[in-house]
């Protein structure tokens, strides 16, 4: 068991968040007093000010046993933002600093848990220039070189695809549908038939909300639509055409549909597609193991990949993405590569490599941890991955990161020049407004303001299919209000 006491339960879930890099533990116990008296890990953490600094004090008890503790501290700064940030910067990297010691373990991204490195980094150097943005994530935060030149490479890659006006917005649309779950998927992801009709409500109550778009986008002009899901193409070719026919008459300079699922496209559904206007497609193959295909869920082969992959071509879409998965149960460096190898010969525009997270919410989280690759087998398996891209003419161009990921590690999306997904880097980014539809879709408004100070607020959709269908009518409003 692993115990945590804090001073400052604000930041009990940030302390927590640091234990894990090194601990793989779901459940951390909140206790209420330094009390030490038995068996298990504890972690005790104390917190005060000093004037304009933030103290940050945490040990570590093993049964018993002192094992460790580290203090850090740093000015707090000007305005309550600032002094909130700074607080629990120093929080989280005494947390971090003395598990480093205890497990003597360096994590990549050292005491960064946030999903948005690269925001955070492009941010720093808006408020603090280059020099200091790079000492901060060396040798504050603990993040290696390495990891520190991938994020700078990135923004600068993202310098010249940013959005250039305040004006600008994306749409979301979401098909909560998949043919079958994957033993990684925690998203809300129903079959289309999980109750009566279930497919054909949504649609209704997905084009109802819909027919508010044009009053939320007014005089904004739309960046890119984005139909994601889910599997949009799991559904009818009837209610596929529907909701294309309706996102087409946003605009927008790009417009994806994350077809996904090898074993849901078809010739029909990629004429539907291409017909939209729609230039960007997925095909995901995950991995080009047909084991490891049945093993996470998969209902399709390698060679139903391939096929589909020919048929999206053959339909005269210029734009692809594949994604793949690392870290995955039953599989090892070398798998990854020669699945990177096989998709880098059909030239897709992107190549999207993710690193196994296991969510809570997924079949995963109930597996023995022991059959999947270590943290260290993955982190070599990502590095020559970036190796062999970089060779093949991709570059990587936007990054996030999730919870329970596989090494503290990250999910990086590599294109050729020029096809680079417009949706992806916004919504990674926070620098453009979304304005989002369909089950569980979360809309969000950017607020004009200093790069590194901006506001955003949110308006959530419900996840549950029946309660988005009952409740269409309130989704709409939560975006007017939003918006207006």
């Amino acid at each position: 068991m692993v115990y945590l006491y804090t001073q400052t339960p604000e930041f009990f879930s940030q302390i927590c968040e640091e234990i894990r890099l090194f601990v793989d533990i779901r459940k951390i116990e909140e206790i209420k007093t330094d009390d030490i008296g038995w068996d298990g890990l504890f972690v005790l953490h104390y917190f005060k000010t000093d004037g304009n600094k933030a103290i940050s004090l945490t040990k570590l008890y093993e049964d018993g046993i002192a094992a460790g503790e580290y203090e850090y501290s740093c000015e707090l700064g000007q305005g309550e933002l600032e002094t909130k940030r700074n607080a629990k910067r120093a929080v989280k990297i005494s947390a971090y600093r003395v598990m480093r010691r205890k497990f003597n373990k360096q994590m990549p991204w050292g005491s960064l848990t946030g999903i948005r490195p690269t925001k955070l980094l492009r941010d720093s150097t808006v408020r603090y220039g280059e020099k200091e943005a790079k000492r901060l994530f060396v040798e504050e935060f603990d993040v290696s070189r390495q990891k520190y030149e991938f994020a700078r490479e990135i923004n600068e890659v993202q310098s010249t695809l940013l959005p250039d006006s305040e004006n600008d917005i994306d749409v979301y649309i979401g098909i909560p549908f998949c043919v079958t779950r994957c033993a990684y998927c925690s998203f809300a992801s129903n079959t289309p038939d999980v109750f009566p009709m279930a497919e054909g409500k949504y649609i209704e109550a997905l084009l109802d909300e819909l027919s508010i778009a044009k009053d939320i986008i007014g005089e904004s002009r739309v960046r890119a639509v984005y139909i994601g899901g889910g599997t949009p193409t799991a559904i009818s070719d009837r209610n596929l055409e529907r909701v294309l026919n309706v996102a087409k008459e946003l605009g927008g300079v790009e417009f994806t549909v994350e077809a996904g699922r090898p074993d849901t496209i078809s010739e029909s559904s990629l004429d539907i597609i291409k017909k939209s206007g729609a230039a960007r497609i997925s095909v995901n193959a995950q991995s080009l193991r047909d084991e490891t295909l049945e093993r996470i869920g998969r209902r399709h082969t390698a060679k139903e990949f391939f096929e589909a992959f020919k048929k999206a071509r053959q339909a005269g879409l210029a734009n692809i993405n594949v994604d793949v998965i690392a870290g995955l149960p039953g599989e090892t460096k070398q798998d990854l590569i020669s699945t990177l190898k096989s998709i880098a010969e059909l030239e897709p525009e992107n190549i999207t490599v993710h690193t196994l997270a296991v969510k809570r919410a997924s079949k995963f989280a109930e597996q023995n941890m022991d059959a999947f690759p270590t943290s260290t087998d993955t982190q070599a398996a990502l590095s020559d991955a970036a190796e062999l891209l970089s060779g093949r003419g991709y570059r990587a161009y936007y990054m996030y990161r999730q919870k329970y990921m596989k090494g503290s590690l990250e999910n990086v999306g590599y294109a050729k020049t020029g096809s680079e997904c417009l949706y992806n880097i916004d919504n990674m980014e926070d620098v453009c407004s979304v304005a989002a539809f369909g089950a569980g879709a979360i809309s969000k408004r950017i607020f004009p303001g200093r790069a590194d100070d901006i506001r955003i607020e949110r308006a959530a959709n419900v996840k549950d299919l029946r309660e988005y269908i009952a409740r269409t009518d309130e989704m709409a409003e939560r975006k007017r209000a939003l918006f207006e």
